[in-house]
């Protein structure tokens, strides 16, 4: 009797075995989704973001630079993991003002929606939170560039904190940073999120050392509160420049400091910089 169970099984086993390759092969391979042209608008989009809901996966934000009109950002939200898309302009004069361009998305772990982007006029960088997925936004500050810097070297032939340009935010681990274009240096900065649209204050805009004449940053938080920065500084106007990074461990956000140290590496060709010291933990 014995015997006959161990028979049984076996067949059992390797009757499922056959019906599930069968079923597998029947499926056939997987189909690539098709494209979506998500706007159906007439002109170009560009400098687009997108942010996908940790607390919702099928829940996607898009939010894109427009031709027309003069003020506004193309924004599409979808809750059925991009299949359909709720569209509309946003920052055309309306509660989040007069949008120019550059935007950036980032969802926390709460479900707190953020967006960062460019005013038409102004030197001033929004931010705008969404509770609800994306479907409204409000403005929660406006980052000012810090004042004058007295650092500019003769080397340096980009005025210093003339102008705001390329924000970048991102949002994770109960912290929220933003960081931009100076107008020489990356400024940065960050504020404490306790829950669903509970952020607190920003911390004074502070640049980030060792990155004068950046262009384009980027920002990251660690699992423990470490912010890491990278931008790339350009020397020779093509072929490479030198990559700055800065990091440190949040304390207290308002008297939170990169630092950084270079050590050379090399960089498509050219000679560049890299570098990375933790901050204090003030």
């Amino acid at each position: 009797m014995k015997s006959k169970t161990v028979v049984l099984v076996s067949l059992l086993v390797l009757g499922f075995t056959a019906w599930l390759r069968a079923s597998v092969a029947l499926a056939g391979p997987a189909v690539t989704p098709r494209n979506i042209d998500v706007s159906q608008l007439a002109n170009n989009e560009s400098e687009e973001t997108i942010a996908v809901n940790p607390l919702n996966p099928d829940n996607i934000v898009i939010v894109t630079n427009i031709v027309v009109p003069a003020a506004g950002l193309f924004a599409a939200v979808s809750f059925d993991g991009g299949s359909t898309w709720a569209t509309r302009i946003i920052g055309n004069n309306d509660n989040l003002g007069a949008a120019c361009c550059d935007p950036s998305l980032s969802f926390d772990e709460f479900g707190n929606l953020f967006l960062t982007y460019l005013f038409n006029v102004g030197n001033t960088v929004p931010v705008a939170l969404s509770t609800d997925g994306g479907l409204n936004f409000r403005l929660i500050a406006n980052i000012a560039k810090p004042a004058a810097s007295k650092t500019q070297t003769s080397q340096e032939r980009r005025g210093l904190f003339r102008f705001v340009d390329q924000p970048t935010i991102v949002a994770a681990h109960g912290e929220v940073w933003v960081v931009f274009n100076g107008g020489g240096p990356i400024v940065a900065t960050g504020a404490a999120v306790t829950g669903v649209g509970l952020v607190g204050p920003f911390s004074t805009p502070t640049p980030v050392a060792g990155t004068n004449n950046c262009t384009y940053g980027d920002v990251a938080i660690g699992p423990n509160g470490q912010v890491m920065e990278v931008c790339t500084l350009t020397e020779s106007g093509q072929g490479g420049g030198k990559i700055v990074r800065a990091a440190g461990l949040v304390g207290d956000l308002q008297g939170f400091l990169f630092t950084a140290r270079n050590v050379a590496i090399g960089l498509g060709g050219e000679r560049a910089k890299i570098g990375a010291e933790r901050g204090a933990h003030l």
